[in-house]
């Protein structure tokens, strides 16, 4: 019934992708809010003047607060990337759960414009009380970004594929997850011996091909431009470290991001560093880290608004689709990174998206007098740098050390734990009560997902991570619907 009614509502609404699926079985409503982390924190101290720091810093802070209003653009683009990449995640996940028997149909563009057309508005208000938004949701930045109903394929579009290999798929799709290391660059002392020596390269270009023609679709399907205009408004700057001109390419890279985290640790109001024992530098200089860059091959993506505009395109839904196309490109090299694996090798390529260079370029540009990180490349485009790709081609792999940094209360903060629980992410409407997914009461499931493939990584003497693989959720049989 409750599928019945988004649907009712949809038809409302113009400037859909397609036209509204009639009975769909289960509406997906997904709600996003401005991104707000430890860094943000961060970055409202940064950029002020000395002396006047003493208003402007509570000013922003007002602003972030209330009118949710970002230090810098590059976060604000980073919740629009965010939601491309699921969108384009919830195609995929949609045939794999139903082993080829379903399809999701993806709404985005008519959520995604700073200014919703007037008369989808009041629609869209009451999509949002479908989802339980709240006015006191509301003024903390909910608000709905993706309706994606699902419902039967038809016959000739149905997938005839084991379930069995569905969920091994499943299980391996969801264990991706970026490789930030880099063998004989940043590897950890106690990494296995493989990994404490820089490796050869061997890219073929099939691959860099299958990846950009991934990306290229991507684009196209989330904004409905032309396949050769999304080559033409996708900016890339490839930064090839195995070339001369790539090594310093990069070292250029390094060198202004060091120079902005200098600037940042130098200017910070002296009045709430000094007191705090300067945590606030202290924590800028961690940065460093977050924004070193470490693959043979680095791509610099980004837009340009002034083309976007031209293109009547809107900017927020642009910004999407380009974190829907990175995602796509960097799913299509690591399904293929996992095959024809070179002797001695436990990937033949592992990929890396990052936001943060582009983050401390956009503190030198909101700041400091900085130029775009895609202002050389392309310097009659007014571009805007929107996420750092790389690729880490012949690799070998440190999954304890990746699965220790996940489930090791000491070890947080190494690699950005996202393995939220389904409670935390996933609510469910029922006779009009929404309640969160896989909760009763006070105790929450901690299964673990295609816990029953046995996809957890061991040592050499087969020994686990403590917890790593979870325990059953005791009310699993229990339907939804």
């Amino acid at each position: 019934d409750d599928s019945a009614a988004a649907t009712h509502i949809l038809r409302r609404i113009s400037g859909l992708e397609a036209p509204v699926l009639d009975g769909a079985e289960l509406t997906h409503l997904v709600l996003t809010r401005p991104y707000r982390t430890p860094f943000t924190l961060l970055l409202t101290f940064i950029g002020h003047s000395p002396i006047v720091s003493l208003g402007t810093v509570p000013f922003r802070a007002f602003r972030k607060k209330f009118k949710h209003a970002n230090d810098i653009p590059t976060i604000g683009y980073l919740q629009q990337l965010h939601v491309g990449i699921l969108a384009d995640a919830m195609e995929r996940a949609t045939v794999i759960a139903s082993g080829g028997e379903r399809r999701a149909l993806v709404f985005m563009a008519p959520f995604s414009a700073s200014k919703p057309v007037a008369t989808n508005v009041d629609a869209i208000r009451e999509l949002e009380a479908l989802a339980g938004v709240s006015n006191a949701d509301r003024r903390a930045g909910w608000s709905i970004a993706i309706v994606a109903q699902v419902g039967q394929a038809v016959p000739k579009e149905r997938i005839d594929i084991p379930n069995s290999t569905c969920r091994i798929l499943g299980a391996n799709l969801m264990a991706f997850r970026s490789e930030r290391i880099q063998p004989g660059v940043n590897q950890e002392p106690k990494a296995p011996a493989p990994y404490q020596v820089r490796q050869d390269m061997d890219v073929p270009d099939e691959l860099t091909v299958m990846a950009g023609r991934a990306a290229y679709n991507a684009f196209t399907h989330w904004t409905g431009c032309d396949r050769d205009r999304s080559k033409e408004l996708f900016l890339l700057e490839r930064v090839d470290v195995l070339s001369p001109h790539g090594k310093r390419r990069l070292r250029e890279i390094r060198s202004h991001l060091g120079e902005v985290t200098d600037q940042v640790v130098q200017r910070l109001p002296k009045w709430i560093d000094w007191p705090t024992g300067r945590f606030l530098s202290k924590s800028a200089e961690k940065g460093r880290k977050a924004f070193a860059l470490a693959g043979q091959r680095i791509y610099i993506v980004g837009l340009s608004k002034r083309e976007i505009a031209q293109d009547d395109m809107d900017w927020d839904l642009a910004v999407r689709a380009t974190g829907a196309a990175c995602s796509r490109g960097a799913l299509v090299a690591e399904i293929m990174g996992a095959t024809d694996i070179p002797e001695g090798c436990d990937l033949l390529a592992g990929i890396c998206l990052m936001a943060g260079p582009v983050n401390q370029n956009d503190i030198g540009k909101s700041f400091y007098g900085a130029k775009d990180l895609l202002a050389g490349a392309f310097p009659d485009r007014d571009p805007t740098s929107l996420l750092v790709w790389t690729l880490k081609a012949k690799t070998v792999a440190d999954p304890i050390g990746n699965e220790e940094q996940l489930m090791n209360p000491k070890r947080k903060g190494a690699l950005v734990d996202l393995r939220l629980g389904p409670h935390e992410a996933v609510f469910i409407r029922k006779q009009g009560v929404i309640t969160p997914f896989r909760k009763r009461d006070d105790q929450v499931s901690e299964a673990r997902a295609f816990a029953e493939i046995g996809n957890f990584v061991v040592d050499s003497h087969g020994k686990g991570v403590p917890g790593n693989e979870g325990t059953d959720w005791p009310f699993a049989n229990e339907s939804v619907w």
